[in-house]
Protein backbone atom coordinates (compact mmCIF):
# COMPACT_ATOMS: atom_id res chain seq x y z
CA UNK A 1 0.00 0.00 0.00
CA UNK A 2 2.86 2.44 0.72
CA UNK A 3 4.33 1.52 -2.38
CA UNK A 4 1.21 2.21 -3.98
CA UNK A 5 0.74 5.49 -2.49
CA UNK A 6 4.44 7.21 -3.15
CA UNK A 7 3.95 5.49 -6.70
CA UNK A 8 0.54 7.57 -7.26
CA UNK A 9 2.52 10.63 -5.56
CA UNK A 10 5.40 10.46 -8.08
CA UNK A 11 3.43 10.29 -11.02
CA UNK A 12 1.05 13.26 -9.77
CA UNK A 13 4.07 15.47 -9.13
CA UNK A 14 5.55 14.58 -12.70
CA UNK A 15 2.38 15.26 -14.44
CA UNK A 16 2.01 18.59 -12.28
CA UNK A 17 5.71 19.07 -13.63
CA UNK A 18 5.28 18.57 -16.91
CA UNK A 19 1.72 20.39 -17.11
CA UNK A 20 4.08 23.99 -15.45
CA UNK A 21 6.45 23.48 -18.55
CA UNK A 22 5.10 24.88 -21.57
CA UNK A 23 5.59 22.93 -24.97
CA UNK A 24 7.03 25.25 -27.66
CA UNK A 25 5.57 24.00 -31.46
CA UNK A 26 9.10 24.11 -33.09
CA UNK A 27 11.77 21.65 -34.58
CA UNK A 28 14.75 24.17 -33.23
CA UNK A 29 16.42 22.85 -29.81
CA UNK A 30 16.67 25.13 -27.40
CA UNK A 31 16.76 26.10 -23.16
CA UNK A 32 15.25 28.70 -21.73
CA UNK A 33 15.58 30.68 -18.70
CA UNK A 34 12.36 32.04 -17.27
CA UNK A 35 11.57 34.98 -15.31
CA UNK A 36 12.47 35.09 -11.33
CA UNK A 37 10.48 38.05 -10.96
CA UNK A 38 6.99 37.17 -12.69
CA UNK A 39 5.17 39.84 -14.52
CA UNK A 40 1.92 39.32 -16.79
CA UNK A 41 3.37 39.43 -19.73
CA UNK A 42 7.53 39.09 -19.68
CA UNK A 43 10.32 40.47 -22.12
CA UNK A 44 11.67 38.18 -24.30
CA UNK A 45 15.62 37.54 -25.28
CA UNK A 46 16.35 35.44 -28.14
CA UNK A 47 20.12 34.00 -27.83
CA UNK A 48 21.83 33.09 -31.38
CA UNK A 49 25.14 31.46 -31.11
CA UNK A 50 28.12 31.82 -33.70
CA UNK A 51 29.54 29.23 -36.40
CA UNK A 52 30.82 26.00 -34.65
CA UNK A 53 29.25 26.29 -31.09
CA UNK A 54 25.54 25.63 -30.15
CA UNK A 55 22.54 26.88 -27.57
CA UNK A 56 24.66 26.05 -24.44
CA UNK A 57 27.97 28.59 -25.67
CA UNK A 58 25.85 31.59 -24.34
CA UNK A 59 23.23 30.02 -22.32
CA UNK A 60 24.51 31.27 -18.90
CA UNK A 61 25.21 34.60 -19.99
CA UNK A 62 20.71 35.16 -19.95
CA UNK A 63 21.12 34.17 -16.10
CA UNK A 64 22.44 37.39 -15.35
CA UNK A 65 19.75 39.54 -17.32
CA UNK A 66 17.46 41.44 -14.98
CA UNK A 67 15.12 38.78 -13.44
CA UNK A 68 12.08 40.04 -15.72
CA UNK A 69 13.10 38.72 -18.77
CA UNK A 70 12.42 35.20 -20.32
CA UNK A 71 15.25 33.96 -22.06
CA UNK A 72 15.88 31.38 -24.91
CA UNK A 73 19.23 29.99 -26.82
CA UNK A 74 18.91 28.08 -29.67
CA UNK A 75 20.53 25.70 -31.25
CA UNK A 76 21.47 26.53 -35.27
CA UNK A 77 19.34 23.68 -37.41
CA UNK A 78 22.38 22.76 -39.47
CA UNK A 79 25.56 20.48 -38.23
CA UNK A 80 27.71 18.10 -38.13
CA UNK A 81 30.14 16.27 -35.41
CA UNK A 82 28.57 18.77 -32.63
CA UNK A 83 29.19 21.87 -34.37
CA UNK A 84 26.54 24.07 -35.48
CA UNK A 85 25.60 26.92 -37.70
CA UNK A 86 22.58 28.58 -38.96
CA UNK A 87 24.27 28.65 -42.87
CA UNK A 88 27.13 27.34 -44.47
CA UNK A 89 29.81 29.80 -45.55
CA UNK A 90 32.82 28.84 -48.13
CA UNK A 91 36.24 29.68 -47.03
CA UNK A 92 38.99 30.54 -49.57
CA UNK A 93 42.37 30.53 -47.59
CA UNK A 94 41.63 31.99 -44.16
CA UNK A 95 39.22 34.38 -45.45
CA UNK A 96 35.20 33.94 -45.99
CA UNK A 97 34.56 33.67 -49.70
CA UNK A 98 30.58 33.47 -49.80
CA UNK A 99 27.49 33.38 -47.01
CA UNK A 100 24.84 30.45 -47.77
CA UNK A 101 22.10 33.59 -48.27
CA UNK A 102 19.38 31.19 -48.98
CA UNK A 103 20.08 28.77 -46.01
CA UNK A 104 20.14 32.14 -43.81
CA UNK A 105 16.62 32.90 -44.58
CA UNK A 106 15.53 29.69 -44.03
CA UNK A 107 17.10 29.66 -40.43
CA UNK A 108 15.42 33.39 -39.73
CA UNK A 109 11.71 31.90 -40.92
CA UNK A 110 12.69 28.92 -38.35
CA UNK A 111 13.70 31.49 -35.45
CA UNK A 112 10.23 33.59 -36.63
CA UNK A 113 8.34 30.98 -36.10
CA UNK A 114 9.89 30.06 -32.58
CA UNK A 115 9.45 34.17 -31.33
CA UNK A 116 5.98 33.62 -32.69
CA UNK A 117 5.05 29.98 -30.55
CA UNK A 118 7.21 30.55 -27.70
CA UNK A 119 5.33 34.25 -26.66
CA UNK A 120 2.11 32.16 -27.26
CA UNK A 121 3.17 29.24 -25.18
CA UNK A 122 4.40 31.60 -21.78
CA UNK A 123 2.48 34.46 -22.40
CA UNK A 124 5.01 36.58 -22.96
CA UNK A 125 5.25 40.23 -24.74
CA UNK A 126 5.43 39.53 -28.67
CA UNK A 127 6.03 43.79 -28.64
CA UNK A 128 9.46 43.42 -26.88
CA UNK A 129 11.14 41.07 -28.50
CA UNK A 130 15.05 40.85 -28.44
CA UNK A 131 17.83 38.82 -30.66
CA UNK A 132 21.44 38.66 -29.11
CA UNK A 133 23.83 37.23 -31.39
CA UNK A 134 27.73 36.71 -31.67
CA UNK A 135 29.09 36.07 -34.92
CA UNK A 136 27.15 34.23 -37.54
CA UNK A 137 23.89 34.98 -34.89
CA UNK A 138 24.87 38.90 -35.02
CA UNK A 139 24.63 38.78 -39.25
CA UNK A 140 21.52 36.67 -38.24
CA UNK A 141 20.18 39.69 -36.07
CA UNK A 142 21.14 42.64 -38.21
CA UNK A 143 19.13 40.78 -41.14
CA UNK A 144 15.93 39.91 -38.83
CA UNK A 145 15.39 43.39 -37.74
CA UNK A 146 16.12 44.72 -41.23
CA UNK A 147 13.13 42.33 -42.27
CA UNK A 148 10.87 42.47 -40.01
CA UNK A 149 10.94 45.53 -37.49
CA UNK A 150 7.89 45.26 -36.17
CA UNK A 151 8.77 41.36 -34.54
CA UNK A 152 11.72 42.46 -33.28
CA UNK A 153 11.58 45.80 -30.54
CA UNK A 154 15.71 45.89 -30.50
CA UNK A 155 19.19 43.84 -31.36
CA UNK A 156 22.33 43.00 -29.50
CA UNK A 157 24.69 42.15 -32.47
CA UNK A 158 27.98 41.35 -31.11
CA UNK A 159 31.04 41.02 -33.11
CA UNK A 160 28.94 40.92 -36.39
CA UNK A 161 29.10 42.25 -39.97
CA UNK A 162 26.12 43.48 -42.05
CA UNK A 163 25.94 41.64 -45.26
CA UNK A 164 25.48 43.15 -48.41
CA UNK A 165 21.84 41.31 -48.81
CA UNK A 166 21.05 42.70 -45.82
CA UNK A 167 21.55 46.11 -46.76
CA UNK A 168 19.60 45.48 -50.17
CA UNK A 169 15.96 44.39 -47.84
CA UNK A 170 13.39 47.28 -48.29
CA UNK A 171 13.44 47.41 -44.75
CA UNK A 172 10.04 49.12 -42.87
CA UNK A 173 11.96 49.93 -39.79
CA UNK A 174 10.43 53.55 -38.33
CA UNK A 175 12.64 55.75 -36.87
CA UNK A 176 13.63 56.05 -33.43
CA UNK A 177 11.49 52.75 -32.88
CA UNK A 178 14.00 49.77 -32.62
CA UNK A 179 16.85 49.65 -30.75
CA UNK A 180 20.47 48.71 -31.50
CA UNK A 181 23.53 47.67 -29.34
CA UNK A 182 26.21 47.07 -31.97
CA UNK A 183 29.79 45.85 -29.87
CA UNK A 184 33.05 43.95 -31.66
CA UNK A 185 36.59 43.41 -30.35
CA UNK A 186 39.29 46.23 -31.15
CA UNK A 187 41.96 43.02 -31.99
CA UNK A 188 39.60 40.72 -33.51
CA UNK A 189 41.02 38.76 -36.39
CA UNK A 190 38.56 36.45 -37.19
CA UNK A 191 35.47 39.48 -38.04
CA UNK A 192 37.24 43.09 -38.93
CA UNK A 193 36.44 45.77 -36.25
CA UNK A 194 35.33 48.07 -38.83
CA UNK A 195 32.63 45.92 -40.00
CA UNK A 196 30.27 46.87 -36.48
CA UNK A 197 31.31 50.22 -37.33
CA UNK A 198 29.76 50.28 -40.49
CA UNK A 199 26.57 48.44 -39.54
CA UNK A 200 26.63 51.50 -36.89
CA UNK A 201 26.05 54.25 -39.25
CA UNK A 202 24.10 51.82 -41.97
CA UNK A 203 21.45 51.94 -38.80
CA UNK A 204 21.76 55.50 -37.41
CA UNK A 205 21.19 56.56 -41.55
CA UNK A 206 17.65 54.48 -41.07
CA UNK A 207 17.14 56.45 -37.58
CA UNK A 208 17.42 53.47 -35.61
CA UNK A 209 18.29 54.28 -31.84
CA UNK A 210 21.98 52.85 -31.71
CA UNK A 211 24.48 52.21 -28.66
CA UNK A 212 28.23 51.27 -30.78
CA UNK A 213 30.98 49.86 -27.96
CA UNK A 214 34.27 48.80 -28.45
CA UNK A 215 36.48 46.73 -26.39
CA UNK A 216 39.81 45.77 -26.17
CA UNK A 217 38.98 41.87 -26.71
CA UNK A 218 39.63 39.54 -29.40
CA UNK A 219 36.62 37.62 -31.14
CA UNK A 220 34.91 36.80 -27.87
CA UNK A 221 32.83 38.82 -25.47
CA UNK A 222 34.22 40.64 -22.46
CA UNK A 223 32.99 41.15 -18.68
CA UNK A 224 32.75 44.73 -19.87
CA UNK A 225 30.87 43.88 -22.76
CA UNK A 226 28.84 42.12 -20.28
CA UNK A 227 27.89 44.83 -17.94
CA UNK A 228 27.06 46.95 -20.84
CA UNK A 229 24.75 44.33 -22.21
CA UNK A 230 23.01 44.19 -18.90
CA UNK A 231 22.96 47.80 -18.69
CA UNK A 232 21.19 47.90 -22.09
CA UNK A 233 18.44 45.43 -21.45
CA UNK A 234 17.88 47.20 -18.21
CA UNK A 235 17.12 50.47 -19.71
CA UNK A 236 14.93 49.24 -22.34
CA UNK A 237 12.80 48.06 -19.45
CA UNK A 238 13.10 50.93 -16.82
CA UNK A 239 14.02 53.72 -19.39
CA UNK A 240 15.77 56.91 -17.80
CA UNK A 241 12.71 59.84 -17.07
CA UNK A 242 12.80 62.83 -19.13
CA UNK A 243 13.69 65.93 -17.30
Amino acid sequence: MKWLCWSYFLIASLNLLEAQTPTIATNLTYLVNVPKQKTAKPPVVIVLHGYGANEKDLFDITKSFDDRFLSFSLRAPYSKDGACWWYAIEWKNDSIKTHNYTELKESEKQIFSFISQACKAYNADSNRVYIMGFSQGAIIAYDMLLRKPNKIKGILALSGKLLPQSKAIQTSLKPNENMCFIAHGRSDNVIKPIESEIASAYFKSLKAQVSFNSYEMPHSISGDELNDIKQFLKKQLDPPKSK
